[in-house]
């Protein structure tokens, strides 16, 4: 049986997709988040350490307008987050960069031996009662070589 992988033309891998920009936005989010409860961090510090009537005043103030603010930015991330729109887009679900990659080596590894070992030291059962579902797995594992052909990489199974 031979199954094979066709890939049609890229696109530009420059192009920003819109879950990239989506991401993106994310990211300056999450940025603005980081800030303002550094910022709420430090207030509330300052709060902390002063005895100054004016001082405590204009930091409450301040502590009030960076936790109104970092209120927005969490309910603005969080439609970024429930937004899927970005997914439902057919174009922009054809269009995806490509990375060439070399063909990885593979070697055989025996596992009936110490699959067999394992059984019989772990739960005293004889090994011998599991060997055709050993074998099957052994078979499950056996490396498959692509090749390439005419129509692109070929597997035989």
């Amino acid at each position: 049986m031979l199954y094979y992988v066709l890939f049609d033309g890229g696109c530009n891998p420059y192009a920003q997709t819109g879950r990239s920009k989506l991401q993106s936005q994310r990211v300056t989010l999450n940025q603005q988040i980081i800030k303002a409860m550094r910022l709420r961090a430090g207030a509330e510090n300052l709060l902390r350490a002063t005895d100054n009537s004016k001082v405590r005043e204009t930091v409450l103030l301040e502590l009030s307008f960076v936790n109104s603010n970092l209120q927005l930015l969490k309910e603005e991330l969080e439609g970024l987050n429930s937004s899927v729109e970005v997914y439902q887009n057919e174009k922009a679900a054809l269009c995806f960069p490509l990375i060439p990659l070399g063909l990885k080596e593979t070697k055989e590894v025996d596992f009936v031996t110490p699959l067999r070992d394992f059984i019989e030291e772990h739960y005293g059962d004889d090994p011998a009662e599991y060997e055709d579902k050993i074998l099957d797995l052994m078979d499950l594992r056996q490396v498959r070589t692509p090749i390439m052909g005419e129509l692109g990489w070929l597997f035989h199974v």
